[in-house]
């Protein structure tokens, strides 16, 4: 008899609107995704919002943040159907923070249970 077990994809798929789009959660894609938000977020403390020029420099990263995870284009596409930096960029963070979860609730219940196994075998 053979052990058969089914590969999961290593792609999430995420809906803006009706906008469709899969994000590549293979380790390194993923790890350096999180290394370069975390980058942007540091960077985008720093900007004053009533300066104009920091708008501008603002929407420069925040399309970066949305090609890097969603592909070329997307910042394009979501921006033409909400042409609001500030929604644009609070749907990044949405996507982002959902993002983070589905991989904390994917890698955390295998930790665990392979904890409980190691007890187990260890036990016998």
């Amino acid at each position: 008899m053979a052990i058969k077990v089914n590969l999961e994809s290593i792609k999430i798929p995420v809906e803006i609107g009706d906008l469709k789009y899969e994000i590549d959660v293979t380790d390194d894609k993923y790890e350096g995704f999180i290394k370069n938000f975390n980058i942007f977020l540091s960077k985008i403390e720093k900007l004053d919002e009533n300066d104009a020029e920091n708008v501008v420099l603002l929407k420069t990263m925040v399309k970066a943040v949305y090609d890097e995870l969603l592909g070329l284009s997307a910042f394009d596409e979501v921006y033409a159907k909400m042409p609001n930096i500030a929604f644009v960029s609070n749907v990044l963070i949405n996507v982002v923070t959902q993002l983070m979860e589905e991989m904390d609730d994917t890698v955390t219940p295998k930790n665990k249970m392979k904890t409980a196994v190691k007890k187990t075998v260890k036990k016998k």
